[in-house]
C-alpha cells in the first residue's frame, strides 16, 4: 500500500472495530436454551441460574405487563438473595427489596431491582447442625430483562442503600 493509502484504511479499521475490545462492565447471570451465556443487548434468550435454597423461582408472568413484572422480579430478587443466604433449617433471613425502575421495551420489560439483608444461623445446642455464620447481602442491584419467554439478570452498578 501507499503511505497515502494507508492511514485512511487504518483510520477506517479503528472506527469499525472501535467498542470491540475492553472489559465488560456487567456480570450477567443468565443461560440461553443451548448453555450458552446470555447477550445483554439482544432480546432476552434464557433463564436465570436459581441457587438451591427453601424457595422456589416465582414463575414468569404469561402475560407481563408493568405491573405483574414489577411483582414479578421483586419477587424473584428477594428470594434468589434469600436462597442466597440461607444456610440450613435453623437460618434467619432478613432482606429488604425494592423495584428502582420499570420500563416498556420492544421485546418485553427491563427493571431495576436493589436488595440488601442479612442471615444468622443460631444451631440449638443439642441439633447435629453445624452452626453457620452471620453472612451480608450487601446492597446489590440488578437489571431484569423480561420477555414472554425468558428472563434475564444482569449486576449493574449498586444504587442508594434500601
Amino acid at each position: 500500500m501507499r503511505p497515502r493509502v494507508t492511514l485512511p484504511v487504518l483510520l477506517g479499521l479503528a472506527l469499525v472495530t472501535a467498542g470491540c475490545v475492553g472489559t465488560p462492565t456487567e456480570e450477567l447471570t443468565t443461560t440461553s436454551t443451548d448453555g450458552s451465556p446470555g447477550s445483554a443487548t439482544a432480546t432476552p434468550t434464557g433463564t436465570v441460574d436459581f441457587p438451591d435454597g427453601p424457595k422456589d423461582q416465582p414463575a414468569r408472568p404469561s402475560a407481563p405487563d408493568e405491573s405483574s413484572v414489577r411483582e414479578y422480579v421483586r419477587t424473584h430478587e428477594y428470594r434468589y438473595a434469600y436462597n442466597s443466604l440461607w444456610i440450613n433449617a435453623y437460618t434467619d433471613v432478613t432482606l429488604d427489596c425494592r423495584v428502582d425502575d420499570v420500563s416498556r421495551r420492544s421485546w418485553g420489560y427491563e427493571a431495576v431491582v436493589t436488595c440488601t439483608g442479612y442471615s444468622n444461623t443460631d444451631v440449638p445446642e443439642n441439633a447435629t447442625a453445624t452452626p453457620g455464620p452471620h453472612a451480608d447481602w450487601f446492597t446489590q442491584t440488578y437489571r431484569y430483562r423480561v420477555s414472554d419467554g425468558a428472563t434475564e439478570r444482569i449486576r449493574i452498578e449498586n444504587r442508594d442503600p434500601v
